[in-house]
């Protein structure tokens, strides 16, 4: 069914799309490297896994970085990097 707008209300609707497409650019992406990351922590480091700690999984797997694919390999650099720069601080 097609409806026809008033002026006032295609710009309110034009208003709302706009909006909430700000708000979906504005949200933070999914960082594929940690979808990468979970499957490869669970074969690399399955009793880090089972600790539900994210700082031994993520040490873990920097650990294993050479095992890991390049997609995690990239995201683990990142975690190692930040980590470095907590600890200068």
């Amino acid at each position: 069914m097609l409806m026809i707008l008033g002026p006032t209300r295609l710009l309110v609707v034009a208003s709302a799309m706009l909006a909430s497409a700000g708000q979906a650019a504005a949200s933070p992406q999914p960082d594929p490297g940690k979808k990468a990351c979970v499957q490869e922590a669970r074969r690399l480091c399955t009793a880090e896994m089972k600790s539900l700690s994210r700082k031994k999984v993520e040490a873990c797997m920097i650990v294993k970085i050479d095992q890991t694919s390049p997609t995690c390999h990239a995201a683990m650099l990142r975690i190692r990097a930040e980590r470095e720069a907590a600890a200068k601080r």
